[in-house]
């Protein structure tokens, strides 16, 4: 009993705690020989290359993974398409980091519940950055943004200047543009999965 016990928890520790063999080796005080062992005997698939790194700088910088919802209501699902549907429009497609851009509060707003309910995101690692131009008020458009996104300022980035001419921007947003970031490369592969869905 006491081994069945001792292996359940080794595949546990794997399994659910995302933890790596050598982690669970040196938590058990066991050799990495005999977590090896447990985990072939009892058929559990090893991770990718990727996916072990991913769990190592998560553990390493303390950075928790985003977690998607498994069950949708139909508001839900409708969430999900509108916040998919922006992505495609207006999203990176590149990099390893989930990131979109808007001047409209009410896209931002929906982009964000997107993140928060459907993709369960970690909310201390969502940051900003406001784009803005030099008779712009910085103070007031961070302001304006944390209140609409819940974002505190002290996620926000230095905001970044647009110099121009007088007459290059008059037609901007009067509260400048937004850009959200969520650094998760598993995360943007899983939302340009679902864009590709849409594709013909």
């Amino acid at each position: 009993m006491k081994n069945k016990t001792h292996s359940s928890l080794i595949c546990e520790l794997y399994l659910k705690n995302g933890l790596s063999m050598a982690q669970i080796a040196a938590k058990l005080n066991q050799s990495l020989s005999v977590v090896r062992y447990e985990l072939t005997k009892n058929k559990i698939p090893r991770r990718s290359r990727s996916e072990a790194i991913n769990n190592w700088y998560r553990d390493k910088h303390n950075k928790k993974p985003f977690k998607l919802r498994a069950t949708l209501s139909n508001a839900d699902q409708k969430l999900k398409t509108a916040g998919v549907m922006l992505y495609w429009g207006e999203g990176g497609k590149s990099g390893n980091v989930v990131k979109f851009t808007n001047s409209d509060p009410d896209m931002i707003k929906i982009f964000l519940q997107f993140l928060r309910q459907i993709c369960g995101i970690d909310e201390n690692r969502l940051k900003a950055l406001v784009h803005i131009y030099p008779d712009h008020k910085e103070k007031d458009l961070i302001l304006f943004w944390a209140k609409k996104t819940g974002i505190p300022q002290e996620h926000f980035y230095k905001s970044y200047l647009h110099e121009g001419k007088k007459g290059t921007y008059k037609n901007k947003a009067i509260w400048g543009t937004i850009t959200v970031n969520y650094p998760d490369k598993r995360l943007l592969d899983v939302i340009l999965g679902w864009i590709s869905k849409y594709r013909t």
